[in-house]
């Protein structure tokens, strides 16, 4: 980008607050109740498979406390979203290339929270993605683990969730509080269900069934089942060369279950034509949730 264009970019965040920008990318978040079950390696299969089969794809990295998705694929961005929202930046100025033309919004930690921004930095922000998302299929939201404020704003104005939970009990016992804390915001949050790190398709059942039940005795909801990443050797070797598994192995079990999952999202998630409209709208709402 030349200098030229950079200023006339920066330029627009003087204007007026605009409409609610419309375009038609999906917009879905990626969460886990708890740290350590492999966010993160699951949004970035999710990413290079969904480019696999001709989806334009932009990530944001938005776990401002742990911000690492970057790291994992081998990035090195010299710029991140807080030189945007302090207006040094326009958001095509720190956008990563990828692997397989995905696209990388890179977070740093410790910069404000997305739902506390002021009015200028919304703005900054707002232009921003309404610019990279016109040219984007999906938006995925990488968020951090638990049930902060932050993120779970970031989850309500998503129009999908993905919750990414291993079989062990205490990642079980997280998942469903923060089922629970969805499900009393908004009953009818579409929510999917992710088994990372299973050893067996017999231990993902199992789990995904101790879940449902919970969720339909004491809440009366019905999760939507993704299946299961496996537990593969692979992951952790892309991890340590810091490449994607689906780029660097890909007749690996991992992969194929990536690819299976993009297919199964890309057959399930509907386009909404005002799909980061209506993401926006309710990011910036003060209303609750």
């Amino acid at each position: 980008m030349s200098s030229d264009q950079a200023s006339r970019l920066r330029s627009m965040a003087q204007g007026q607050r605009p409409e609610a920008p419309l375009f038609a990318a999906r917009v879905v978040a990626i969460t886990s109740g708890k740290g350590g079950v492999g966010k993160t390696n699951v949004v970035a299969g999710l990413a290079l498979s969904l480019a696999q089969q001709g989806q334009r794809v932009v990530v944001m990295d938005a776990d401002f406390g742990l911000a690492n998705l970057d790291i994992l694929l081998g990035l090195s961005p010299k710029y991140t979203l807080e030189h945007v929202l302090r207006g040094e930046k326009v958001i095509e100025e720190i956008l990563l290339e990828g692997p397989m033309g995905i696209r990388i919004i890179p977070a740093s930690s410790g910069i404000q929270e997305l739902t506390r921004l002021d009015t200028m930095s919304e703005l900054r922000l707002v232009q921003g993605l309404q610019r990279v998302a016109e040219t984007a299929d999906w938006l995925l939201i990488d968020t951090a683990a638990g049930i902060h404020d932050s993120v779970l704003k970031l989850l309500m104005a998503a129009q999908e969730v993905i919750l990414v939970t291993t079989p062990e009990p205490t990642s079980l016992v997280d998942a469903y509080a923060m089922v629970k804390v969805l499900h009393l915001r908004e009953a009818t949050k579409p929510l999917w269900l992710l088994i990372n790190n299973g050893q067996n398709i017999d231990e993902a059942q199992e789990t995904i069934e101790q879940l449902q039940a919970a969720t339909e005795r004491f809440l009366g909801k019905q999760l939507k089942v993704l299946g299961m990443i496996p537990n593969d050797p692979h992951i952790l070797q892309a991890v340590r060369q810091q490449r994607g598994v689906v780029d660097l192995f890909p007749r690996s079990p991992a992969t194929l279950a990536f690819q299976a999952l993009a297919r199964q999202l890309l057959g399930q998630v509907s386009l909404q034509p005002d799909g980061f409209a209506s993401f926006w709208r309710q990011l910036a709402s003060d209303e609750p949730q």
